[in-house]
């Protein structure tokens, strides 16, 4: 028969949390689901972690290599067969009720396509601390933008036929935020989010965290991005678009006179009223005022040494 939900795991390396996050999964509340495990061509300990699985829930896909993560996740979208796909990392622990609190949300809610969940992170001293999402659909679609805090990947559930109408997939390309550009081509296909209040995920940060590594951060959230731009500002000349992902960048790099260029182009998407895909326009304007800050302070700056030097 077929099961509720399809849960996609892939695995490469972590055993230190391998166990905790499947027996998170295999102790849910809502029993009828299939856990699918991609072995991403996983070393000798993590495989033997999961040859000792014995449940007949588990459909383990080994890979003879490392594929990386995305391609993991395409194996699972492709050999799911749950009417609904969980994702799921291997470091992390789900709450018991998650599972069915997803499923049961979704069940009463057709016209949604997906949603995720608060949560709480597990620092590696051991405290906890609270992590907020945006709940409605135009906030999680604004917040996309910032690429950040829109939606936390393994809290994600989705609808399966909505994946297979629109044959989307993760992008090979992206190291760090193929989970993003997943959700944005989600939006572009007319996907519809919420994240719900429950907290239902510990997530673990740890030093192998792929997202610890700050080299690519800007470049990752710039591909992101220049995906998102034409869908939310149309108007924008491609030289505007260029400007405006560099303003967005967590390290503004930019000639005195192209910064003032990439504020003007800001300005003009901030006077764009339209909703395309349901994004929440306030919200957007709020992150590109946020982006606008620090470049506002050094043209100020540079006007009060010029007047100064006068």
């Amino acid at each position: 028969m077929q099961p509720k939900v399809s849960v996609i795991f892939p695995v490469h390396t972590r055993e230190a949390y391998l166990q905790a996050a499947i027996d998170s999964i295999l102790q849910q509340t809502l029993t009828d689901f299939e856990f699918i495990i991609i072995d991403d061509g996983s070393a000798p300990p993590v495989a033997t972690v999961l040859d000792a699985i014995d449940d007949p829930r588990v459909r383990l896909i080994r890979f003879p290599v490392n594929l990386g993560v995305n391609a993991a996740r395409n194996a699972g979208l492709a050999h799911a067969r749950a009417p609904y796909i969980a994702l799921m990392d291997s470091d992390d622990v789900a709450m018991p009720e998650r599972l069915a609190t997803q499923w049961g949300w979704l069940q009463a809610h057709p016209k949604v396509t997906g949603c995720g969940s608060m949560a709480i992170k597990l620092l590696p001293d051991g405290r906890r601390v609270d992590m907020r999402y945006p709940r409605t659909d135009g906030h999680i679609k604004a917040m996309l933008l910032w690429v950040d805090g829109a939606l936390l990947n393994p809290t994600a559930m989705f609808r399966t036929d909505f994946v297979r109408k629109h044959r989307l997939f993760y992008d090979a390309n992206l190291s760090i935020d193929h989970d993003h550009a997943f959700f944005v081509a989600m939006v572009k296909a007319g996907a519809t989010f919420v994240s719900l209040e429950e907290q239902l995920l510990l997530y673990r940060r740890h030093a192998e965290n792929v997202t610890n590594d700050e080299s690519r951060h800007d470049d990752e959230k710039t591909n992101v991005r220049t995906r998102l731009l034409p869908m939310y500002f149309p108007d924008l000349t491609g030289e505007e678009g260029r400007l405006m992902l560099g303003l967005l960048r967590r390290q503004v790099s930019m000639p005195l006179r192209e910064l003032c260029r990439a504020i003007a182009a800001a300005d003009k998407a901030m006077r764009e009223t339209r909703s395309f895909y349901g994004e929440d326009r306030t919200e957007i304007n709020r992150i590109l005022e946020r982006s606008m800050r620090h470049p506002l302070r050094i043209l100020s700056r540079t006007g009060q040494e010029r007047s100064g030097s006068a």
